[in-house]
Formats: structure tokens, sequence, C-alpha cells
């Protein structure tokens, strides 16, 4: 490997070679190796929620699989910042990539935890699926584009019980611009609305649990974000026939007016039925999940894990640059984490406030009093961690306007 490709930098805990092309131009190229910084934010996040995770974890065999690790910046991490996971193991196809996550774990002293292996995914998953014993407690996948053609082999690389963490960066797929390419890769439609990306988690949410019960496996959502141009979900994997049984429990569709901007989730398909408020016919999306996003006690070790995690790490050894950048992404967790608490996370879509705004032709009212106008009239309604601006409520749109007029 030519080192002179390569410059040192420090994220959370740990020394990491990444390729320097990534740190200065715009687009990170992928050669030599890919690494983006603009990612930092969901490797932080994934390290407050493998450090919950572990405390819930009542297996003794404690491993963790990056199955497209690159240059191991996130499967270095959780070797250095969480003590509890035994063995990492790093994959990927690209030579140079594994040569640097090498090198990095020599920085780190972390060599005798860290395990290599340079094959295409399904492979390296597939050769840990049998038997169970050799199943990950967690697996994560960050590729590039959609996590479809993977779900099967992650699910089967997974100890019961285990975790798995996925990213999709598919968005433009999954948010509506290619509304057939999304049926295909995720067995259902997209809807172009204000709130596309929780449409888009919610599809991603609903392959895994298909393929789960397929395979006779349950799922659990533990968290879920969307940042960028990525989605990115957490889920808790229980082998259960039973359980598996029940997976349409939290499966259906949304239906949403583009003339009135009416929105609701139903169990079944009715594609003759119109909206109830102007009688235009809805466009309908899915099947997706329509169940909880988040688990409240999971979320709650995340922002306990996060802020020991931030207490314990010394400032001194950062550049000035990380050190900010560090700051930066952990109030952004905080945040997030903190809203994700008190979110009303049954209802699958949300309402933006300059959406109602424009329909009643006024300046947008501040998110709080929104909020509180809402409650007060006797409905739900809670921030979302999907869209600053954005809300929750079990009031219909022409509720709304009537609470806020």
């Amino acid at each position: 490997m030519m080192m002179k490709q390569f410059t040192e930098i420090v994220e959370g805990k740990i020394r990491l070679l990444v390729p320097i092309d990534s740190i200065t131009k715009q687009v990170p190229p992928k050669s030599p190796a890919f690494f983006n910084t603009s990612a930092r934010l969901n490797r932080d996040i994934s390290i407050a929620a493998y450090n919950a995770f572990l405390t819930t974890l009542k297996e003794t065999k404690r491993t963790f699989a990056d199955s497209l690790s690159g240059i191991g910046a996130r499967a270095l991490r959780v070797a250095v910042e969480i003590p509890g996971i035994e063995r990492v193991y790093l994959n990927d196809l690209n030579v140079i990539a594994i040569e640097a996550a090498k090198k990095s774990a020599k920085l780190n002293s972390i060599e005798e935890k860290c395990y290599y292996s340079i094959d295409e995914v399904c492979n390296f998953l597939i050769s840990h699926s049998a038997p169970s014993d050799a199943r990950f407690a967690i697996v994560d996948l960050d590729p590039f584009g959609s996590p479809s053609p993977y779900v099967d082999c992650l699910l089967r690389s997974v100890s019961n019980g285990g975790m798995l963490s996925l990213t999709a960066t598919d968005t433009a797929v999954l948010c509506g611009v290619y509304p057939n390419v999304c049926l295909r890769k995720y067995l259902g439609r997209p809807l172009r609305t204000h709130y596309a990306n929780e449409v888009a988690l919610r599809l991603l949410l609903s392959l895994i649990a298909l393929t789960a019960a397929r395979l006779g496996i349950a799922i659990s959502p533990l968290f879920a974000h969307a940042n960028l141009h990525y989605l990115r979900v957490y889920v808790k994997v229980s082998i259960s026939n039973s359980q598996a049984n029940n997976v349409y429990d939290n499966i259906g569709y949304l239906r949403h007016c583009h003339s009135c901007g009416n929105r609701n989730s139903i169990r079944e398909y009715n594609k003759s039925e119109n909206c109830q408020i102007c009688q235009k016919r809805y466009n309908v999306g899915g099947q997706l999940w329509i169940g909880r996003l988040f688990d409240r006690q999971f979320v709650n070790k995340m922002m306990t894990t996060t802020q020991d995690s931030q207490n314990s790490i010394n400032t001194k050894n950062l550049c000035p640059a990380n050190t900010s950048n560090r700051i930066t992404g952990t109030e952004i967790m905080n945040k997030l984490l903190l809203i994700c608490s008190d979110e009303i996370d049954d209802i699958p879509y949300y309402f933006r406030s300059d959406e109602i705004a424009s329909k009643l032709k006024t300046n947008s009212m501040p998110l709080t009093k929104v909020i509180d106008k809402l409650r007060a009239s006797g409905y739900q309604a809670s921030k979302s961690i999907l869209n600053p601006s954005a809300f929750k409520t079990n009031a219909a749109i022409d509720e709304i306007q009537k609470c806020l007029v």
C-alpha cells in the first residue's frame, strides 16, 4: 500500500489512516479506498447504539461484524470504544482498504481483537451463518446504494437476540423518484410527499421484517434516523416462528391526498377509496412498516451511554478540527435522542409547520406553539427527529388547521 496516499486523523477515540483525497475533495473518491467524513454522525450514533445494546445482551459471545468495512472506521471504533465487544470482524473486497484497516488497528494497539477477510458481502456473511455459535451478536452493513440484495444474508448471520444495523443510501429510490425500482427492491411503493424520508425508513423496515419472517425470524426496531442522503435502522433479531407469524401486525399502507394533504394509515389496501375530506383519489404507499420506530428503554440507554462516553473522551488528544466536529456531533445526537424519547412513533407520517402555514396563508407558527395548541385541543402531538420543522399528531389535516387558525 502506498502510504503517501493516506494521512492520519482522529475520530472518536481512535487514530485512523484515511485517504488524503477523502478529506480534501468534496466528493470522496472510491480509489484507493472509500472514506466519508460526513458520515461521522452516522458512526457516532452507532457507537452509542451498540453500547446501549450490550447492556441488554444476555449471551456471553460478544462479536461485531462490519460486512462492508472499507478502511475500518466504524469497526475499529467499536474495538476501542466498546470494551464489551470481544472480537471485531472486518470484511471488504478492497485489498487496500483492508490493509489500511490493519495498520490503523496497529496504531491503536487492538490487533488481537480484529479479524479480516477480503470477500463479497454475502459470501462473508454466509460463512458465519452455521453453526449458530458462529453467528455475530451485532452485524452492520453500510453499502453504496441499496442494502436490499444483502438483507437475507445479514439476517442469517445474526445470533438469536442479536442486533442488525443497516444503512440505505439510495434515497432517491426510497423517496419516490423511481417508484418501480422501489417496488422491485423494497416490495412496496414510495410516496413523494413532505414526509418522504419517514416513508422511506418504513419501506426499509418492512423489507427487513418480511424477509426475516420468511426465515422464521422476528425483528423489533430499536432506533432509526435519516440524515443527509442516507437512512439508518437498528433492529433486534429474535429467531422464533411464532413471533414471525405476527409480522403483519406491523405492516400496512399509507394513503396520501395530494389535493388537500390528508393522510392516514390502513391495514388493508383499498385502491378505490377516496379522501374523506375532499373526495379526491388517494395516492397509496406501501406495503410498509406502520408500527413503532423506537424502543423507549433503548433510547434512554443510548442517552446515558452517550453522556458517559462524552465525559470519558480526552479532548487533549484531538486536533482542533476533530474536537469541534465531536462536540457538534454529540450535541446533534443528544438533541435527536431527546426528541425521539417523546416522539409519537406509531403514527407513520408527520406534518410540517410550513406546510400548514401555506394552507392557512399565514406565517409559520413556532413548533412548540403548534404542539401546545394541538395538545390543548385534546390531540396527541410531538416533534419528530426526521425533520426539525415537523410535528406528529393524530389530528387530521382539517382538524390541525382549525386548531391553528
